[in-house]
């Protein structure tokens, strides 16, 4: 009988981890790819003395554009400014990345931006940030519940900085 509660334990101790590791790291992000390549998903940080040229390559996101035709501003160096409503830290391609949903009041429908980034970043949930990069559409999320399912604009990030 000993014996067969140690089994028990022991089988209700594994469940338990694979239920804890499937809701810590099975969430899914559609636009970070899991499979294909790293650039599919992320674009190399941009630091030093290459940032001002970087910074200045990009143009302010045309906010009616994309609101009118999302797919219009594909491949774009852009910027955008917006509140963090979520970040994510999590690893992929055996690097340690950051997720992030950003709130930009003045684009409408659905005022987010759905953010990569190939590091981590020091800026915390309710900071005002400005990111520079490269524009797509569609991006789509499930990790929020009042954003599951929907297709959103995303941005794969080379810089970004506080506000």
């Amino acid at each position: 009988m000993e014996k067969l509660s140690k089994i028990l334990a022991a089988l209700l101790i594994i469940v338990v981890a694979a239920f804890a590791y499937t809701l810590i790291f099975g969430l899914s992000f559609e636009f970070l790819a899991s499979e294909g390549k790293e650039s599919d998903s992320y674009l190399p940080v941009v630091s030093g003395e290459n940032i001002s040229a970087y910074k200045a390559s990009c143009t302010e996101l045309n906010l009616s554009k994309a609101s009118e035709n999302p797919t219009s501003l594909n491949g774009q160096k852009i910027k955008v400014k917006g509140q963090i409503q979520k970040k994510i830290e999590h690893v992929q391609f055996n690097k340690k990345r950051t997720y992030i949903e950003l709130k930009v009041p003045e684009l409408s429908p659905d005022p987010y931006i759905l953010v990569s980034y190939s590091t981590t970043i020091p800026f915390k949930q309710g900071d005002i940030i400005t990111v520079y990069g490269e524009y797509f559409y569609p991006a789509k999320t499930e990790t929020s519940p009042e954003l599951a399912n929907k297709f959103l604009p995303g941005i794969k990030a080379a810089y970004i900085e506080k506000t």
